[in-house]
């Protein structure tokens, strides 16, 4: 059960990322305050990921240097990649195009950054990730084994690995809507959203036999992006409207109090072992 609480847990917190979001764009649009409200909230937001962060120096156990790792990251992606690229699109004064914001117009073409960094990783004998891993296994890409040295603090990787992934499947996403290149209804877009379905579910039943609460929640990071990919790419399709979004508050209000619910059942379960 530690796999499912975890999953739930970063499930819930794309929806309350995203509805924060909007309210401080709505705020900001309605009072003005020429632009200086938005501006320092994307500040706080990079500030306290970048002090969650520095936490898990003091963090004694794997679980909260994994948890507050990713909450960081979240807060340095909002804060600093996604508000910095809203920033940028202004600038540059690029328009919204088919339904895709400016800021993500720009971050689609941030693709090559992505390949770069996925490159290194591939060949970085200190990464464990579990594709990556793949990867070697079925291509001749190592001169020897991984590293196997103790990792003593798991926050910094959790925080990059939330935003690298993250970072990747909205690249992907973007790629896939462009018309330039596929299209919203392309069979390309239908492959990801299978994809992303299936990957996701095997992704559960693989997180249901991990034990401990640290490698749980950042085995669950990438499977409850996966799990969202289905999710934008069915609001892509107009099949629903995101209350994330809309802002719906009862709707929020239900997905926030499930939050607090589960993140109680993890400290609860961390607690007890």
């Amino acid at each position: 059960m530690k796999g499912i609480k975890a999953t739930i847990f970063f499930f819930l917190i794309m929806g309350i990322g995203h509805s924060m979001m909007m309210v401080i764009n709505r705020i900001d649009e309605k009072y003005g305050f020429d632009q200086n409200f938005i501006i320092w909230s994307a500040i706080t937001l990079s500030v306290f990921g970048v002090i969650l962060i520095f936490i898990t120096r003091y963090n004694k156990t794997g679980t909260w240097q994994s948890m507050n790792g990713a909450l960081g990251g979240i807060l340095i992606w909002i804060g600093a990649v996604e508000y910095g690229l809203i920033f940028g699109s202004r600038i540059l004064e690029i328009p919204p195009l088919n339904g895709t914001a400016p800021e993500y117009r720009l971050m689609e073409f941030t693709w090559p950054f992505v390949l770069v960094i996925f490159i290194y990783l591939l060949y970085h004998e200190d990464v464990r990730c579990n594709f990556i891993l793949y990867l070697r296994r079925k291509l001749p890409l190592m001169k020897g084994p991984i590293s196997e040295g103790r990792i003593r603090n798991y926050g910094p990787r959790t925080a990059f690995q939330i935003v690298l992934v993250m970072w990747t499947f909205y690249v992907l996403l973007l790629l896939a809507y462009d018309k330039n290149i596929f299209g919203v209804h392309h069979p390309v877009t239908y492959l990801i959203f299978v994809l992303s379905l299936g990957c996701g579910i095997y992704l559960i039943y693989k997180l249901l036999n991990i034990k401990e609460m640290g490698r749980a929640i950042r085995y669950a990071i990438p499977t409850a992006i996966i799990f969202w990919n289905a999710v934008e790419i069915l609001a892509k399709w107009k099949i629903f409207t995101e209350p994330w979004i809309t802002l719906n508050v009862p709707i929020m209000t239900s997905i926030f109090v499930a939050f607090i619910i589960t993140f109680y059942l993890i400290y609860k379960d961390r607690k007890k072992t």
